[in-house]
């Protein structure tokens, strides 16, 4: 569930925009409706929304002023989406970057729609890749390695699209690979084979038996498997994630 906060000065806005979102996207919790940029800050500082859909032009504080106080006090920036009717304003801001997406009005709701199911994707995505660091966090791994940063991308690649598992050589390590430029996919499974087999080595024998009984060597086939389908499908049914995203 994305948590958000609408703030804008037209309550009737405010309003439609509500009733849209809960009709139309059921992993959205609106946590609050500000109507000026001192009280969306409060609400932002006191609730921590995931996403803040924010008006230019408020009363009190702009929108730009409520980002730029944020910074300057080292608040988290939520991923923030602008709405406005005057796309010229904001060729006046200086931290663009700070901005997760623009929306003008009158505001087209497929286009709120897609961008909020995108952030709900990446929410999921960031929520898999902490529970993959936490599981490999048990085994002694060195985590600065080719090896260990290609196995956590296969892990995370098998988790969202299974069948890459059947055949690492020739669906996985390629899949990979076309993620980064240095490397092929023998490389790829050189390195994570290196890494599984080091780690094998240096971490204590009670933690592999409990993961991997009775395994006197690990493919990387079959450690990818235990770890997706024993540990982490099963912690990601139940909703049990070690960290917050």
């Amino acid at each position: 569930m994305i948590s958000m906060l609408i703030a804008d000065d037209n309550k009737d806005f405010d309003i439609n925009l509500f009733n849209s979102i809960k009709e139309h996207n059921n992993k959205i919790s609106i946590v609050g409706i500000s109507v000026n940029g001192l009280d969306t800050y409060k609400k932002i500082k006191l609730l921590k929304p995931d996403v803040v859909l924010l008006d230019i032009q408020m009363p009190i504080l702009n929108g730009f002023q409520v980002i730029q106080k944020l910074i300057v006090e080292k608040i988290t920036i939520p991923k923030i989406i602008l709405i406005t009717a005057h796309y010229e304003l904001l060729s006046s801001y200086n931290s663009l970057n700070s901005i997760y997406g623009i929306l003008l009005k009158p505001i087209n709701y497929d286009s709120l729609n897609s961008t909020l199911n995108f952030i709900i994707s990446e929410k999921h995505l960031d929520k898999i890749n902490n529970e993959i660091i936490d599981i490999l966090s048990k085994f002694d791994f060195n985590v600065k390695s080719k090896g260990y940063k290609y196995l956590v991308e296969c892990i995370k690649a098998c988790i969202t699209s299974p069948s890459l598992i059947n055949n690492l050589e020739k669906n996985l390590y390629p899949f990979i690979a076309n993620q980064f430029i240095d490397t092929t996919p023998s490389k790829i499974k050189w390195a994570i084979e290196k890494s599984i087999n080091s780690m094998y080595r240096y971490t204590n024998k009670e933690i592999l038996e409990s993961f991997f009984p009775n395994s006197k060597k690990l493919s990387p086939k079959y450690f990818i498997e235990k770890i997706i389908f024993k540990v982490i499908i099963p912690r990601l049914s139940r909703g049990l994630f070690t960290h917050n995203a």
